[in-house]
């Protein structure tokens, strides 16, 4: 659905004397809310980088490019890859590596990955590997210029059901909860048609331990 579509679907519910920025603001507030629930499928990226040697700073780093562009939508990582060293980053926190780790000063290969408010970083400093960061981006906000959703086009009414949720709260009127429960009930839908992309066998359980629960 195009912007111009939900606005006029809004307008069939008895919101046409809003206006068209009025509408845009709910409906974005709506994709907010849906696009922030979970790591969601769409959301996902891959992009192989090098890092020059000396650097420890991987987003909003001009000397970290992926196709001529700096990394600027990461927002969860879901795996970093050291390709050259074939070495798993293991995430960890930023004050444990202060406090485990550069007391040790410790040089090498990078093996650890980290934040600093919402940017990554290595420890220690790349020494000029190729990564492979597999993540989710980062989803801003819809303007008439740019109307692209990242939701999949066969889900766009959850956006207007949203969005109608917030315009009846603003006319105070009571339906808010009936589409509050039409709006969860096509955001279930929408998550059992995303998170289930093959049905040729079997799901499997995976069981993870903690040497930390381990008995000797």
């Amino acid at each position: 659905m195009t912007l111009d579509e939900m606005y006029a679907e809004m307008d069939l519910y008895g919101f046409d004397d809003f206006e068209t920025s009025q509408k845009l603001t709910l409906l974005n507030e709506a994709y907010f809310d849906i696009v922030t629930r979970e790591p969601w499928p769409f959301l996902e990226k891959v992009v192989t980088v090098t890092v020059p040697s000396g650097e420890s700073k991987v987003t909003n780093n001009a000397a970290v490019l992926v196709s001529a562009a700096q990394i600027t939508d990461l927002n969860s990582v879901l795996s970093f890859i050291d390709t050259s060293q074939n070495i798993v980053l293991v995430p960890e926190r930023t004050d444990m590596i202060e406090k485990n780790f550069r007391v040790d000063d410790y040089t090498g290969e990078p093996q650890y990955y980290y934040f600093i408010g919402e940017d990554l970083y290595l420890y220690p400093s790349s020494t000029g590997s190729t990564y492979r960061l597999f993540y989710t981006k980062t989803p801003v906000a819809v303007t008439n210029t740019s109307d692209t959703f990242m939701i999949p086009a066969r889900h766009h009414s959850i956006i207007v059901y949203g969005a109608l949720v917030k315009a009846f709260l603003v006319n105070d009127d009571p339906q808010a909860a009936v589409y509050q429960n039409l709006f969860e009930s096509r955001y279930q839908q929408m998550r059992n048609d995303l998170w289930m992309q093959q049905y040729d066998r079997p799901e499997r359980v995976h069981v993870l331990t903690d040497s930390y629960d381990w008995s000797y």
